[in-house]
């Protein structure tokens, strides 16, 4: 028997099962397999994240200075 179901993991990383009553009892494995997400095809869209991401940790590094 196979049961597969997707949650949302939380801030403190804590899940609970409520497993159906047919299952049977004794031991079994449990896994989680995260949820990768599709890397970007697009350079631009990439770059632009990338962009965003660095101005949130607050650089104010701008290209014309980062190629001298």
């Amino acid at each position: 028997m196979v049961i597969t179901q997707t949650v949302d993991i939380q801030a403190d990383r804590r899940i609970f099962l409520d497993l159906p009553p047919e299952l049977p009892v004794g031991k079994a494995i449990v896994a989680v397999i995260p949820q990768i997400e599709k890397p970007i095809d697009n350079t631009y869209e990439a770059t632009v994240k990338l962009r965003g991401l660095t101005k949130k940790m607050g650089s104010t590094l701008r290209w014309n200075v980062f190629l001298k």
